[in-house]
């Protein structure tokens, strides 16, 4: 994955269930930030565990 200058990454604090999928990930992205989750940002969602995606 190649991201443009200007182009931040997004670290999710909380815990996020995995199973939401891409689809409810980005819901979230879209309601928690109010941010457009294709704008070209990296989103980054960890599980209780620690495991990132």
């Amino acid at each position: 994955m190649w991201l443009s200058p200007g182009s931040r990454i997004w670290l999710a604090a909380a815990p996020v269930d995995m199973r939401l999928g891409f689809d409810g990930l980005a819901a979230k992205v879209q309601g928690v930030l109010a941010a457009d989750s294709f704008c070209g940002h990296a989103f980054v969602f960890r599980n209780r565990r620690g495991v990132t995606v």
